[in-house]
């Protein structure tokens, strides 16, 4: 379930995401562009953050940077997540940091805010109403943006230019549409998403194929979706997604997997 943010919040958080699920799923989580920050109120959650180590026990909230790479969370009990998803400069946005020191980071917000962590854990979990719950992140959210963020405009006007194009646009258009070097592009987007524009692009690519898969508002076949978001043909659409989440399409779409857009249920 996806709810509006308040206006107030409108120019940092995309939307506020509910999850709610009693099966006791192992998910993934991979990129889908945007950073956001996750309030749990149902069991302790575990995130694997390499293949080959061991499970780690995230805070009851946390904020995420852009994901280079997927991973793999579970729970013991029941899921009840409420995640402010916010836009790609979302989290460096308030945080006051370079958006590249949060690549691939997963931080416990009583590492990262200033104070209320605990009292917002709290008043979220006791809230029976999801409006409440929402409402509470919203004035926690609020209280941690302090002044005004500087938003770049350079980066404003290509993020909505790789948008337009479905991410099939490459950096060379971008600079010339933009007025911009290369190499100014490339920095700016690290300062502030955390990713370089080619990635960033290659992910909005990635997750309009994915949209297409979801929707199967139209009678295309696998081959038909990859020619139609802009891969060479289906082995190179499936190879890019394997690379992104770890998953093939079929995986991805097999009945209830889907939680959210870049949030899949597991099988056991």
């Amino acid at each position: 379930m996806q709810i509006k943010p308040s206006p107030l919040l409108s120019g940092i958080v995309r939307h506020f995401l509910v999850i709610e699920n009693d099966t006791q799923p192992a998910m993934r989580i991979f990129s889908d562009g945007n950073t956001g920050v996750v309030f749990n109120y149902g069991s302790p959650l575990f995130c694997q953050h390499e293949i080959h180590s061991g499970p780690t026990r995230l805070p009851a909230s946390f904020l995420y940077g852009q994901l280079d790479c997927y991973r793999n969370v579970w729970t013991q009990g029941n899921i009840r997540l409420l995640i402010a998803v916010l836009y790609p400069f979302g989290a460096a946005a308030l945080l006051k940091i370079p958006a590249s020191e949060l690549r691939n980071q997963i931080l416990g917000c009583h590492e990262c805010f200033k104070t209320g962590t605990e009292r917002v854990n709290d008043e979220i979990a006791l809230s029976p109403a999801i409006h409440d719950k929402i409402r509470i992140a919203e004035h926690f959210l609020l209280s941690q943006l302090g002044q005004p963020y500087n938003y770049n405009t350079l980066v404003i006007n290509t993020i909505k230019i790789i948008h337009s194009q479905n991410g099939l646009v490459p950096v060379a258009q971008l600079t010339a549409l933009t007025g911009s070097s290369e190499r100014q592009l490339q920095r700016k987007f690290e300062e502030q998403i955390g990713i370089s524009p080619k990635r960033y692009a290659g992910i909005v690519r990635m997750q309009n194929a994915l949209r297409m898969l979801r929707k199967k508002s139209f009678d295309l076949s696998l081959a038909g979706v990859a020619c139609e978001s802009g891969f060479f043909d289906q082995a190179h659409l499936i190879r890019e997604m394997k690379n992104l989440s770890g998953l093939t399409p079929g995986q991805y779409l097999s009945p209830q997997n889907v939680l959210a857009a870049n949030l899949i249920r597991l099988a056991h």
